[in-house]
């Protein structure tokens, strides 16, 4: 499985779109470690850079949602809180089990398709209003 960066993902805003396709390199990173048995390494690192990228990305799309009044921000900041959760709670359970073929598959097909999913629908979406909003200012 690969994560593939397409300028169909593009939100068009320039700090956005370069995390975005940070996120696909790490995924990435732990898919190919995965297919050379090299998981077991790689899934803390990708725990930890999920952990720092949820705080700090949600964090800069939140707060380009509240400049430009962005009128679903209440939930998309809902759906960014549940992801944080779910983060936490695969680290958690990566502390107290570690990192078993169960948790990487859960880690594998959790993250990429509920951030590929997010991203295709959730950040266009929201990049499509704040596009308008900044062409009008």
């Amino acid at each position: 499985m690969t994560f593939a960066w397409s300028p169909a993902l593009a939100t068009g805003c320039a700090d956005i779109d370069n995390q975005h396709k940070l996120l696909f390199s790490v995924m990435n990173d732990l898919f190919d470690a995965c297919q050379s048995g090299r998981e077991r390494q790689e899934v803390e690192r990708t725990i930890g850079f999920l952990e720092i990228y949820t705080a700090n990305h949600f964090a800069d799309e939140e707060s380009l949602q509240e400049k430009y009044e962005y009128p679903e921000y209440v939930t998309h900041k809902h759906l960014h809180t549940e992801f944080k959760g779910i983060v936490q709670r695969l680290a958690t359970g990566m502390s107290k089990d570690g990192p078993t073929v169960e948790f990487i598959r859960e880690l594998c097909v959790t993250a990429s398709e509920w951030l590929f999913n997010h991203i295709k629908d959730e950040d266009l979406r929201m990049a499509a209003y704040i596009q308008g909003k900044a062409q009008t200012a």
